[in-house]
């Protein structure tokens, strides 16, 4: 028996949230995502569990989908957005010298 849930996140940038979706496509993480701009919706594919992700009223994201698989999706999804958006807003005297993923952790090495 499956349980189906809304978490609420506090991702709002869409574009570092397909930043990120992109980056778990290529990791193999997720099938593929399909964007859907009428209603504001992006349908999640994890090699046949179906997950959506929703914009709320306050302007955040919502994963929505079966509680076990969206749980881990969303931890997962907050992870590499947070990194997609520290990689757009280095500053400019800084450059990324070393990315290491070890054990669900990301490690960056600045170089300045």
């Amino acid at each position: 028996m499956s349980f189906y849930a809304k978490i609420n996140t506090q991702l709002s940038n869409k574009k570092y949230l397909l930043c990120a979706l992109d980056e778990l496509e290529r990791k193999g993480e997720i099938s593929n995502y399909q964007l859907i701009e009428k209603k504001d919706k992006i349908k999640i594919d994890r090699d046949g569990d179906i997950l959506n992700i929703i914009k709320d009223k306050t302007g955040n994201f919502q994963v929505t989908g079966d509680v076990r698989i969206g749980r881990i999706f969303a931890d997962r999804l907050k992870q590499i957005y947070a990194y997609e958006s520290i990689k757009d807003n280095l500053p400019l005297d800084f450059e990324i010298a070393k990315e290491v993923e070890e054990n669900g952790e990301i490690s960056i090495l600045l170089k300045g």
